[in-house]
C-alpha cells in the first residue's frame, strides 16, 4: 500500500539514480525478457474494497480483504468483481497486506509494517463455516535481522506477499532502500522468521500467490514512477532460490496500484488494484493471461 506519498516521494527521489540501475540488473539478469501485459478482463469493484490488497481462490469463489485502517472483514467474489458476501472476523485489522490459502483455510497476513516499527505482526488461520469466518489460530513471528525499531522511511522489514508451498508459509518482503524482496519461512514452531534467499526484483513487491498444480510463482510490484509488474517463476522451488528465473512483465495500466494476485493456472492470472482513496483510481477485478 502507498502511504505517506511526500515522504516516500522524497525517498525515491534521493535514490532515483541507484533505483534506475538495480531495476535494469533485474530485468535483464534475473528476468527472461520483459513484455507489456494488456488485461484480457476488467470488472470495477465496489468502493467497498477501495484498498483490497489480497486475493485467494478458496471454494470456488475469490477472497479478499482491505488493509490497514478497515475492519477484519473478508469478502467473497465472483469472476467478474460483484460482491457475493463478507464476513467478519474477531481479529483486529492491524494493517492486512495479504492472504493465502493452506490446509483449506485462509491465512490472513496481519504483516504491514511502512515504517519499520511493528512488535507485532502475525497471521491468521481462519475457517470459512456455515456462513462464518473462525478464526483458529493466531501466529506471531519477527524478523531476527531487525534491531532498530524506530520509524524508518526505508525499513526493509514491510512485507505484502505470502504464499503456502511445501506445508510452509512463505512471505516476501517490499526492500525500499535495495528494491529486493526477502524471502522468510515462518513457522508455528518458532516466532523467529527464517530469511531464505533474495531476488533482485527492482521494485517493491505488493502480493504473492503459488499454485502447487502448476508449480508456479507469481509476485505483483511496482516502480516508483508507478509502472506496475507482474512477475512469474515456473517450476518454482525453496531449493532453488539462489537460481531462480523470473518472467517480468509490465500491466498496461494506468492510475492503479496493483496489491494481490491468484493463479488461474501458469498463464492465466487474477490480479487487484486499490483505489488508495484517490478519487480518479477505481479499484478493480482483472484477468491477464500471458502470451
Amino acid at each position: 500500500m502507498k502511504k505517506n506519498c511526500i515522504v516516500l516521494t522524497l525517498f525515491y527521489l534521493i535514490a532515483s539514480c541507484s533505483t534506475e540501475n538495480r531495476a535494469y540488473q533485474a530485468n535483464h539478469s534475473n528476468t527472461n525478457g520483459l513484455s507489456n501485459l494488456s488485461l484480457a478482463e476488467r470488472y470495477d469493484l465496489p468502493k467497498t474494497l477501495q484498498e483490497s490488497s489480497g486475493l485467494a481462490w478458496l471454494n470456488d469463489t475469490l477472497w479478499t480483504l482491505n488493509d490497514s485502517r478497515n475492519e477484519p472483514r473478508l469478502y467473497a467474489l465472483d469472476v467478474r468483481g460483484n460482491l457475493l458476501e463478507s464476513r467478519t472476523t474477531t481479529n483486529t485489522n492491524i494493517d492486512w497486506e495479504d492472504m493465502t490459502v493452506a490446509h483449506g483455510n485462509l491465512i490472513v497476513a496481519d504483516m504491514g509494517n511502512n515504517y519499520g516499527t511493528r512488535k507485532n505482526l502475525y497471521l491468521l488461520e481462519i475457517q470459512l463455516n456455515n456462513g462464518s469466518a473462525n478464526t483458529l489460530d493466531s501466529i506471531p513471528f519477527y524478523y531476527p535481522e531487525q534491531e532498530n525499531f524506530n520509524t524508518q522511511q526505508a525499513t526493509p522489514f514491510d512485507a505484502e506477499g505470502i504464499i503456502f508451498i511445501d506445508d510452509q508459509l512463505v512471505v516476501f518482503t517490499k526492500n525500499r532502500s535495495t528494491l529486493t524482496t526477502e524471502i522468510y519461512k515462518v513457522s508455528k514452531a518458532t516466532e523467529a522468521a527464517e530469511k531464505i534467499g533474495s531476488v533482485d526484483v527492482g521494485s517493491l513487491i505488493t502480493g504473492a500467490d503459488y499454485q502447487e498444480q502448476s508449480k508456479t510463482l507469481a509476485l505483483t510490484g511496482y516502480e516508483k514512477n508507478g509502472k506496475q509488474y507482474l512477475y512469474v517463476v515456473n517450476d518454482f522451488s525453496l531449493s532453488k532460490l539462489s537460481n531462480i528465473k523470473i518472467q517480468q512483465y509490465r500491466l498496461d495500466l494506468d492510475k492503479a496500484q496493483v496489491e494481490a494476485v491468484s493463479i488461474v493456472d501458469n498463464k492465466t492470472f487474477w490480479i487487484t488494484s486499490e483505489s488508495e482513496e484517490i478519487s480518479e483510481y477505481q479499484p478493480f477485478l482483472a484477468k491477464v493471461v500471458l502470451p
